[in-house]
């Protein structure tokens, strides 16, 4: 076997090559995985944000909201008459300020609602990472003040938002750092650290038992669909044929540690990095002990963090597109790609892992994953014995059609 190269360019053309053979299946997949587990959020968001009401918020700084407000409530003006003032050409969207500012007064026009599954301002990601390192709110006013000049008006928002698409997975980790920054501020009734805390259990139960368990089906399905060109979209149920649910526990110590990580600032993001081959090696081996599914993703990754982030920077522009184009990049194309590239991503260093007999990788016992590997060690062995690899013909349009035989002599 030839030593391990990283290439980029080389895994994502066989991700094309292998999302071109399952095209439908895998647009199917990560449609589901939309809607159902939250994942791809900025494919909702880039719909989202061209909601008439959502547009307004995007247009009008937390500032400008205030002056209108401001205006309402001292000269006693209705939606239409402020609409009509200042120009906005959105009552609904004057409407839906008035009430933030009844329910929390000034400060309740901070944020900006722009996606169906989280918020920019206050309440976003970023700002919960910064409000657990004690950011000042004098350092954070420079922050403002350097992005609120008239060409980098939106360039905060605009960053917040990305980031929360990108850690749209990871959103009950930052709750539960929202809960505890929001238990030990004076500033939070404790009705509001209860709501808080509430939110983060709801989070919490859907994170465990749907969206955790789904990943793990999808890098199931992305993995057989490489090799095998006629796999079904019902392989996202294959956990519960199998009838394991083991991967629960896996995934929740993994995301736990993650969510500890997420304390330190910068470990989070290493860490994401170093525990992101946990849901593939599950979905190879369901049963595989939780110590042992961490232990070899941190081994596997080790070197290679800084390779799949530079991968994951590569996929902005269809991000970026998927959001301009109302997420219909990111459904027909964008979304399956990059669930192909990480899948290449793993067989790549599940093939480096086994070679060299990597801790715990003799746990990697699914041979039919990668079955170039396979030739290639029944190669090696000794013997007269004839092994016969049946691979689906991709040519096909029958599922049940001829396949194609490889006759590998050992």
């Amino acid at each position: 076997m030839t030593d391990f190269v990283f290439k980029r360019k080389e895994l994502k053309k066989k991700a094309r090559t292998a999302l071109k053979l399952n095209y439908f299946a895998c647009i199917a997949v990560c449609f589901i995985m939309v809607f159902l587990a939250g994942e791809y959020s900025t494919t909702v968001q880039g719909i989202s944000m061209w909601d008439i009401t959502h547009v307004a918020d995007l247009k009008y700084t937390p500032q400008q909201k205030k002056e209108i407000i401001q205006d309402m409530v001292d000269n006693h003006l209705t939606p239409e008459e402020a609409d009509k003032k200042w120009e906005v050409h959105n009552v609904d969207a004057i409407r839906k300020w008035l009430r933030s500012y009844e329910e929390f007064g000034l400060d309740g026009l901070n944020s900006k609602e722009v996606t169906f599954f989280g918020v920019t301002g206050d309440g976003s990601n970023i700002n919960t990472i910064l409000n657990a390192f004690s950011i000042t709110k004098t350092a954070k006013e420079r922050l403002d003040e350097l992005t609120s000049n008239s060409f980098f008006e939106n360039l905060s928002d605009n960053a917040i938002l990305y980031f929360d698409g990108l850690t749209r997975s990871k959103s009950y980790k930052f709750t539960f750092v929202a809960s505890i920054v929001t238990a030990v501020s004076e500033k939070k009734t404790f009705q509001d650290t209860l709501d808080v805390f509430g939110n983060f259990l709801v989070a919490l139960l859907r994170a465990v038992f749907i969206t955790n368990l789904m990943i793990v089906c999808e890098c199931r399905f992305f993995m057989e669909s490489r090799t095998y060109h006629k796999t079904k979209v019902g392989r996202m149920g294959f956990l519960f044929r199998e009838r394991t649910l083991h991967p629960i526990k896996t995934m929740f110590i993994k995301d736990l540690y993650l969510t500890l990580w997420a304390f330190t600032g910068v470990g989070f993001f290493i860490k994401q990095y170093s525990y992101a081959m946990v849901p593939c090696i599950l979905a190879e081996n369901p049963n595989m002990h939780t110590k042992k599914a961490i232990t070899l993703s941190r081994k596997m990754m080790d070197g290679y963090k800084w390779e799949l982030f530079k991968i994951d920077c590569t996929m902005f522009g269809w991000t970026l597109l998927s959001m301009l184009t109302l997420g219909v990049v990111g459904i027909f194309f964008a979304n399956p790609y990059r669930a192909s590239i990480h899948s290449e991503v793993y067989i790549a260093l599940r093939r480096k892992a086994i070679a060299e007999g990597m801790e715990y990788s003799e746990d990697l016992n699914d041979k039919f994953i990668d079955l170039d590997l396979l030739e290639e060690q029944l190669e090696k062995q000794d013997g007269e014995k004839a092994f016969t690899i049946r691979i689906p013909d991709s040519a096909d349009d029958d599922c049940n059609a001829s396949r194609t035989e490889q006759e590998v002599s050992v």
